[in-house]
């Protein structure tokens, strides 16, 4: 859930692309990408099946990969504000849950998955990735637990950035590293059972042997120790 770009689109030149060849741009993007995935888009290809030149690209994005990303993110709808405020912590989750199962299609899934098998080696994608969409989406999801918190719903001692996390990486894993679905009865499951009591629950102990501690020390050896000692 990104914010609406102005009429005019601004590069980091200072010059300007109209809003009116952008979809057609970003259309053409996601067909390469259907077609050849990510690490044969190339500009070029863009250029032409956009019928625009390679430098009316350039102006705009810098790189395929933020032409990609900015791809993906308008066919998923996400240029929709945050859902109104509901009242209550459960409604406004599953305000969130309507948007994400009504704006799924299988040309996006395809899209998705192009550009998700190309994440684990291509590091200015994945740079790219996280900063205009999963960055953008945590950024909401901590709002909309700011707004349950100032309710009175969620702990003041909450790390709300942190949980805003959860939603969109286990909407991200699900559907492009399982390829399983994600509709309306796993986001329920995924709310009801993992995300409110996350958010509302008493918080955790801030001392205690972190977990990467618990795994490289093993079990406790105090015992085997003492009956080393009586044995000797």
């Amino acid at each position: 859930m990104i914010r609406r770009p102005s009429a005019a689109l601004r590069s980091a030149h200072g010059r300007t692309l109209s809003e009116e060849r952008t979809p057609v741009i970003l259309q053409a993007a996601l067909a390469v990408l259907q077609e050849v995935g990510y690490d044969r888009l190339t500009m070029d290809a863009v250029a032409t099946r956009a019928k625009a030149g390679k430098a009316t690209l350039y102006r705009r994005w810098a790189d395929k990969a933020e032409l990609v990303v900015e791809a993906v993110t308008a066919l998923r709808g996400d240029c929709a504000p945050l859902p109104a405020d509901t009242g209550s912590l459960r409604s406004d989750l599953t305000a969130v849950a309507e948007l994400i199962t009504t704006r799924r299609s299988k040309q996006e899934m395809c899209v998705m998955s192009g550009m998700a098998a190309a994440l684990p080696h291509d590091h200015r994608l994945a740079e790219v990735f996280q900063r205009m969409f999963l960055d953008r989406r945590t950024a909401d999801m901590a709002e909309l637990f700011r707004r349950a918190q100032r309710r009175g719903e969620i702990p003041a001692e909450r790390d709300i950035e942190f949980l805003g996390q959860v939603i969109p990486s286990m909407v991200f894993a699900r559907s492009l590293v399982t390829a399983r679905p994600v509709d309306r009865a796993y986001l329920e499951r995924l709310i009801d059972t993992v995300v409110i009591p996350a958010v509302t629950s008493g918080s955790l102990p801030a001392t205690g042997i972190p977990l990467t501690d618990q795994h490289i020390t093993g079990p406790s050896t105090a015992g085997t120790e003492e009956t080393d000692a009586r044995q000797s």
